[in-house]
């Protein structure tokens, strides 16, 4: 019999049989508390070493020779067919409060947090990922979304760049709708149908389908299908498709609106005016640029890669909207240099606080007047044109839309824009508008003699 028992190898045991200490197992036991027991028995002996976990992740517990006797957590495994080791973190019994993302010599772990992190690991290898070399952003939520719509500009998702206005709108979403929903989110990995479910339940019937979509294209991305290891968006319910609205609103709830822009100020409060002036789509005017307006301030040239249906578009703008445009303020990036944008808050984004936005034009309102959305304007600027007895399809020319009224071989060969007719027509909105927002002092009453 050898010095170690039946054994006449130390390989079976981390350390000699001694009359007041009994045999302990080569390995970390995998029920939790005897793994703890385990581990506080253990002491340093003069040389290091590795206990395998008997969970078989390939964990280790490091203990280094006296008289450090200090113990730390490793992950042995195979990347592109060499052997590597990855430190985790640290042992301590009680293991860190903080969230634990990626392997850290600066971190501590207890058993469970040690396993959980192996465990990942291993998965990180098994996509030929080397977590050694992993930066704790390149795993967030938030990094992976930004990378996302620089992607959407440059090389885009199926060989070419998004529309401008698209990628435009996938940022605003992910600005406004699902960052701030996600501020928990830390590891991306983390996701899954359930998280998509709650955001989309969060936000407002209107917004759901576009967060939605977004989502889609961002989880079907295969960077981020790569990363995850899945496709999180193929269990999760789409929205279902609101109702169609037909709000418009009268005379006296343009004057509410208008005079609550009034007092919102700058930047919402003119975006809302020249939304009901020009009946223009929302990101239209809101990123609109002081190089797409003429000298004279008075047209907007909107290229394709602006506009929802991806044709050019000339607004011309009454002196109403003119005024409002002079009077905006001019946002500096830089000492010697201005921003492009009429509408911005940081200089070098266009304005997307149309959450924020709307609810403080609403504390400017009367609290009865009923419910609206900004694209009740353009609903509300296209009614008033049919009332003033504007034509239909000089009306869908100013809207850009193609309703049907223009069809057939008169659609191919018909590309008049309309521009005077436009102008005439927005002029004449202008003047009815100026009307209805504008009080007027009642005539004074002259005593007959």
């Amino acid at each position: 019999m050898g010095p170690y028992g039946t054994c006449n190898s130390p390989a079976e045991f981390t350390r000699p049989v001694t009359p007041d200490k009994p045999m302990l197992p080569a390995k970390l036991p995998a029920q939790h508390k005897r793994a703890t027991a385990f581990i506080s028995n253990l002491k340093a002996t003069n040389t290091r070493q590795e206990i395998p976990d008997d969970v078989g992740n390939g964990l280790y517990l490091i203990v280094q020779p006296r008289p450090s006797g200090s113990m730390s957590w490793a992950v042995r495994t195979k990347l592109d067919g060499k052997a590597i080791k990855i430190t985790l973190g640290r042992y301590d019994e009680e293991g860190s409060s903080q969230r634990i993302d990626r392997p850290s010599t600066k971190q501590v772990l207890n058993i469970t947090q040690a396993r959980d992190l192996a465990k990942r690991v291993k998965a990180d290898v098994g996509r030929n990922h080397d977590p050694r070399q992993s930066k704790t952003d390149k795993l967030s939520l938030d990094y992976w979304l930004d990378e996302f719509v620089k992607t959407a500009r440059s090389a885009g998702f199926k060989g070419r760049p998004v529309k401008a206005s698209t990628a435009d709108e996938y940022q605003r979403i992910i600005e406004t709708d699902i960052k701030p929903n996600w501020k928990h989110v830390a590891d991306i990995r983390d996701l899954d149908d359930r998280d998509i479910k709650k955001l989309i339940d969060k936000l407002a019937p209107g917004a759901r389908r576009n967060a939605f979509a977004v989502l889609s294209t961002f989880f079907r991305w295969k960077s981020v299908k790569r990363v995850i290891g899945r496709n999180v968006i193929e269990l999760a319910d789409a929205p279902p498709k609101p109702q169609s609205r037909d709000r418009v609103l009268s005379h006296d709830e343009i004057k509410a609106v208008w005079n609550a822009a009034t007092s919102c100020g700058y930047p919402f409060g003119p975006i809302v005016k020249l939304l009901l002036l020009t009946g223009q789509r929302r990101d239209e005017i809101a990123n609109l640029k002081w190089s797409e307006l003429s000298e004279e301030l008075d047209t907007i040239t909107f290229e394709g890669s602006r506009t929802k249906n991806g044709r050019a578009h000339i607004v011309p703008l009454p002196k109403m909207a003119t005024a409002i445009i002079k009077a905006l303020p001019r946002i500096a990036i830089s000492n010697d240099k201005m921003s492009d944008y009429l509408f911005t808050t940081f200089a070098t984004k266009p304005f997307s606080g149309f959450s924020n936005g709307k609810i403080a034009l609403d504390k400017h309102c009367d609290p009865t007047l009923p419910d609206w959305h900004l694209h009740d304007l353009r609903r509300t600027c296209a009614t008033e044109l049919a009332k003033l007895g504007i034509k239909q399809e000089v009306t869908e020319s100013i809207l850009n839309h193609k309703s049907g009224k223009v069809s057939g071989v008169a659609a191919i060969y018909n590309r008049h824009e309309y521009h005077d007719e436009k102008r005439d027509a927005l002029k004449v909105w202008a003047d009815r508008l100026r009307t209805i927002v504008i009080d007027r002092p009642r005539p004074k009453l002259v005593a007959s003699a």
